[in-house]
């Protein structure tokens, strides 16, 4: 069973592509849709060229893995909160 090591605090990220994060150039995020709706959130690459994406329900939490200088950002209106974390065994 893996355990999940905090290291940077929760934050809100902001939809759109204008707002895309390293969320702290973690390779491991938390991210947690608490809003009510479904998001499409999207892995690109530092240079925005997209990686893949994933449908977040709402009420999920879901742990990503991604090379740190990699963004994130959603579409939608949904709340996303995300933290950098890393996965210990």
């Amino acid at each position: 069973m893996s355990r999940i090591l905090v290291s940077a605090n929760e934050s809100a990220l902001t939809a759109g592509i204008g707002n895309s994060s390293t969320v702290d150039n973690a390779r491991a995020v938390r991210i947690y849709n608490d809003s009510g709706a479904d998001a499409t959130l999207f892995v690109t690459d530092s240079n925005y060229s997209g990686i893949g994406s994933v449908t977040l329900k709402s009420g999920t939490i879901e742990i990503i893995e991604k090379r740190p200088q990699d963004y994130i950002y959603y579409v939608g209106s949904a709340t996303i909160k995300v933290s950098r974390v890393g996965i210990v065994n």
